[in-house]
């Protein structure tokens, strides 16, 4: 459809010439000696869009349906042929006498009998924002992936449609008395479903790994008191203007790598010391790191083969010992850390709504760690363990909060066309999983890992934090021969009363890559707060 501009003043004096038109041709009708002919009235409908229900942000800001389109509809009459001209700087034949024109315009055309502004809405815009979580829609307006298909009923039940009606003779022939009426069976109705998603803190997410080098991965950013879903991001993501190209995109933005396992890594480390503290096993005794620790035959080394020398738990953390947290998790055993780390949501799925779901990845079983060298793989974050992102992020979560682990949520509830809540869901799993005392312990190895530790650089300029780095290898490799390695970030802010839990993932990273992400992420959430209080 083609754009025009639209003059004012040549509009109002369109107006008012089409509406003497107007009068003129119902004398004309009612003296033809086709009057009986005219008299056979008909009503025809032209439709100009189908609405569906809204996804709304937690503040009520819309995910969907942003952009406003106008289309100019004018019935054109010999008289009116020429002012249509002016008015749309197109050429119209003589061709065109009598029939309906519709023009997409910049700014809305005044209304008269003869001339009407069609708003209607656009469902997705340029600006792509939370690709992954709503999905999209098929050609028949049906949910195909995400929010849109996990609550296809309730936004179908929220649909209407637009169009312009006009009144036509037996003969077909336009009858310009009656002119334009608008028919609006519910279109664009405000009801619809409201998330935990705040759609500023997730433009800081988008925009933050868009301005990254992580070109495979993801963020999460949960609330640590409620464990709502604040931000949730994939990269790369697909293009809802061209789902084609993505498909054959072999970095395959479908895939919502937020839900998706992966090795973990170091930052299981903080998991290994819960463990050890909550059944008596001493995490600031002496240890020594020579930079290896032999287990039968099998001989595992700190990252880069440091040595580390003497360690205790803040230290330990701050360096990203293996050996201390290998000795760690043999004195404290398989069945003490993978209870422990169970009740953290390792191991398990997270259903944010029908199709939305965080895989289950692998927290090995007691009877898998029976071997020492399996063990000690765990207990550094390697071996058979797998975890997500969004499970990584609640787990730092519960320590933030001071041991209560809450599931990660995403439905607030819904509204009617009205703006009246209704349907309220709450998160099924809020408990208890760790003493407040030992979370405190940890949360200052954490802190001083972001002030002096392989956090440090990663470390926010504008706000406290606690968290850690991993490097996690993957047993698969590149074809110039280097190991593929997944790079991680866990952390919260502010750590004096923790308000975000952060998780950043790269698939195919370096070393402390993700660590500056956190930082940008942490200082840009700070400065919104602070924007918004003023």
């Amino acid at each position: 459809m083609k754009k025009i501009k639209v003059r004012p003043v040549a509009v109002y004096t369109a107006v008012c010439l089409l509406f003497s038109c107007v009068l003129a041709r119902i004398g004309y009708i009612q003296s033809s000696p086709d009057a009986e002919v005219a008299a056979a009235v008909t009503k025809k409908c032209v439709s100009f869009g189908v609405s569906r229900g809204y996804i709304y942000d937690r503040n009520m800001v819309p995910l969907v349906n942003r952009v406003c389109k106008n289309t100019a509809v004018i019935l054109s009459s010999p008289l009116s042929l020429q002012l249509l001209r002016e008015c749309t700087g197109e050429v119209f034949s003589e061709t065109e006498n009598g029939i309906l024109i519709c023009r997409e315009t910049e700014t809305e055309i005044a209304s008269s009998p003869l001339s009407l502004n069609v708003k209607t809405v656009e469902r997705y815009d340029t600006e792509n924002l939370c690709a992954h979580i709503l999905g999209y829609t098929d050609a028949d307006g049906r949910g195909v992936c995400g929010m849109e298909k996990a609550y296809d009923r309730v936004l179908n039940e929220a649909s209407g449609e637009l169009g312009v009606s006009y009144s036509v003779d037996a003969r077909g022939k336009i009858l310009f008395g009656n002119g334009l009426q608008t028919e609006n069976n519910g279109y664009d109705s405000k009801a619809g479903l409201v998330l935990t998603v705040d759609a500023d803190i997730q433009r800081v997410v988008e925009r933050a790994l868009a301005e990254s080098d992580i070109e495979t991965g993801a963020c999460v950013v949960l609330s640590v008191k409620t464990g709502e879903l604040l931000a949730m991001a994939s990269v790369p993501k697909y293009n809802i203007s061209d789902l084609a190209a993505s498909l054959t995109d072999e970095k395959s933005p479908f895939l919502n790598r937020a839900l998706q396992a992966y090795p973990v890594g170091s930052v299981f480390k903080p998991f290994i010391a819960a463990a050890a503290i909550e059944n008596g096993t001493a995490v600031n005794a002496d240890f020594v790191c020579d930079g290896y620790y032999t287990v039968g035959d099998t001989c595992f080394h700190c990252y880069n083969r440091k040595t580390h020398g003497r360690q205790q738990l803040n230290d330990a953390v701050c360096n990203s010992c293996n050996c201390y947290f290998i000795d760690l998790g043999l004195k404290t055993g398989a069945e003490n850390i993978t209870s422990m780390c169970s009740l953290f949501g390792f191991g398990k799925e997270i259903r944010l709504a029908s199709g939305i779901v965080s895989a289950a990845g692998n927290l090995p079983k007691t009877d898998d760690l029976s071997s020492p060298a399996a063990l000690a793989n765990l207990s550094f974050g390697q071996g058979e363990l797998l975890g997500t992102p969004l499970q990584l992020a609640a787990a730092y979560a519960c320590l933030a909060s001071g041991g209560i682990y809450s599931e990660p949520y995403i439905t607030k509830y819904l509204v009617d066309a009205n703006g009246k809540q209704y349907a309220y869901y709450a998160p099924e799993n809020t408990c208890r999983v760790l003493d407040e005392g030992v979370c405190t312990v940890i949360n200052e190895s954490l802190r001083l890992n972001m002030l002096e530790g392989t956090g440090a650089s990663g470390a926010p300029k504008h706000v406290s934090s606690g968290g850690k780095t991993a490097t996690a290898q993957t047993g698969k490799y590149k074809e110039n021969g280097t190991e593929k390695l997944c790079t991680w970030f866990c952390g919260f802010f502010p750590f004096e009363e923790p308000e975000y839990a952060v998780c950043v993932f790269n698939e195919n990273g370096v070393s402390g890559d993700c660590s500056p992400v956190f930082g940008v992420i942490a200082d840009k959430i700070c400065s919104l707060k602070k924007e918004k209080r003023v």
